[in-house]
């Protein structure tokens, strides 16, 4: 029964010299990790640095899109404003061109018919101061007529 037991604490020596070499093992491990770990905090602040100037940089460059945006919405839309203000005068300038031609025109061919006919009438009459009178009629009404017509190339 030697034999067994012989065997038996050969196999526990072997196994305990082992353990010895892995706990010898386990302690030459202890400074490389305390070490890594040490590694591993270092990068991990200069990673929260670097993302704190990337967040900063960003920032910066958000703003900045935004001012570049903003100038160039607002020198669009002053452009549009001006297309727009321009389109606008000359259909105003159209539309009244249009009303006056319609509206002008045809009271202007009756006046200057009844003033050639008052003129005629005029010829005729003896009376001096119903001539007069009638050229002054004729003036009054000429006048406004100018003026009408220099509002009419006015508005052209």
């Amino acid at each position: 029964m030697n034999h067994p037991s012989t065997a038996r604490e050969a196999l526990i020596a072997e196994t305990l010299g082992e353990v010895a070499a892995l706990v010898e093992r386990v302690e030459a491990l202890a400074p490389a990790m305390d070490a890594s770990r040490l590694a591993l905090l270092q990068v991990s602040e200069e990673l929260v640095n670097q993302v704190a100037t990337f967040e900063n940089r960003m920032e910066m460059l958000t703003n900045n899109a935004v001012v570049v945006a903003s100038n160039h919405i607002l020198r669009r839309a002053n452009e549009v404003t001006a297309r727009t203000l321009d389109s606008q005068i000359l259909a105003m300038q159209a539309a009244a061109r249009e009303m006056f031609n319609k509206e002008f025109d045809p009271a202007v061919l009756r006046v200057v018919a009844r003033l050639n006919h008052l003129a005629q009438l005029a010829q005729r009459e003896e009376n001096l101061w119903v001539r007069w009178f009638t050229h002054a009629c004729a003036f009054a009404t000429g006048a406004s007529l100018a003026c009408l017509v220099l509002l009419k190339l006015w508005l052209r």
